[in-house]
């Protein structure tokens, strides 16, 4: 059975979502949409992939072809209720699992990094390396930003991979080139993130 073919999402799933989607916009605003959305600087023609894309608010960043991937199928559940149309699908899906063929001008990877170990992250950019054909960005936490609540929220996240930048930076420039990076705070200044710009290298 596809992933398209999945059965009907239940009502739970969907509240589990929605919950965990609006929950996280309440709290962190659009900032990180904004922040995506100039750093990735997608046209109409080109096709993103967004891994690990959660509840799939990301898609609103891009303007043509979205693919969006994750292993939550109730996250991937709400994503198609909520935002799925022609030009954006939704797939429960790992990343290994995609078509080898499958290419894409631009990707994404939104809070992500810090649930992967070193050997798992280099593993997953070398596959975007073969998929992405011009730009990656990628958000993350910045512990050495955060202070008082924001560090206690860094602390509690469930990531168990959470890096300095210069360590963030140094898994990314295995595979891309990083041509930009900056921290920005979520809207309500409760996280300090990261964001790197990676093009691909030729």
């Amino acid at each position: 059975m596809s992933a398209e073919d999945a059965p009907r999402p239940t009502f739970g799933g969907l509240l589990r979502a929605a919950v965990f989607y609006y929950g996280r916009l309440l709290g962190n605003g659009y900032r990180a949409l904004n922040e995506v959305r100039a750093a990735l600087a997608a046209r109409p023609d080109e096709r993103v992939l967004d891994l690990g894309c959660g509840c799939g608010g990301f898609c609103l960043a891009v303007p043509g072809a979205y693919v969006g991937i994750d292993l939550d199928t109730q996250y991937i559940d709400f994503a198609r209720w909520r935002w799925g149309s022609p030009r954006r699908r939704f797939l429960a899906r790992e990343l290994a699992a995609l078509d080898p063929g499958e290419h894409f001008d631009k990707a994404m990877m939104v809070s992500i990094l810090h649930h992967l170990s070193d050997a798992d992250a280099t593993a997953v950019l070398g596959r975007l390396a073969g998929l992405v054909r011009r730009r990656l960005v990628v958000v993350d936490l910045d512990p050495e930003e955060s202070r008082g609540l924001q560090a206690l929220l860094v602390a509690w996240d469930r990531g168990r991979y959470v890096r300095p930048r210069a360590a963030q930076r140094a898994l990314l420039e295995q595979h891309f080139a990083v041509v930009d990076e900056r921290i920005f705070r979520n809207t309500v200044r409760t996280v300090v993130h990261t964001l790197f710009v990676c093009d691909a290298r030729s």
